[in-house]
């Protein structure tokens, strides 16, 4: 008695030509997209409060924010909030500059 491993799609990947691998990707990543989620106005007020919190004192924040990848988590200090432009800007590993209606969770870090 033989055991018959399928291998699925792979078997089929040496005759795709590399247009159709690129349009494959493309299907995938937008089938898998992950939409932003309605954020509720009442956590938006200890949202506020944590940032004005971390920028006067310089602790550090966890921040969830929504990407065209997914959801991306990252720690770091807060260097400045523009609200006229709606983003912040969080200093960690590196300079990143969120927009504030993507975030998801605000949480001290």
């Amino acid at each position: 008695m033989t055991r018959y491993h399928d291998r699925g799609n792979l078997k089929w990947l040496p005759f795709l030509m590399p247009e159709h691998i690129q349009l494959l990707k493309a299907y995938y990543l937008e089938i898998h997209q992950i939409d932003l989620p309605i954020i509720d106005e009442q956590l938006q007020y200890p949202w506020q409060f944590l940032l004005e919190q971390a920028l006067i004192e310089g602790t550090e924040l966890e921040i969830t924010y929504h990407s065209k990848r997914g959801y991306v988590t990252t720690s770091g200090f807060i260097e400045q909030v523009h609200r006229e432009r709606a983003y912040l800007v969080l200093r960690g590993l590196s300079r990143i500059e969120i927009p504030l209606g993507r975030i998801i969770r605000i949480e001290n870090g």
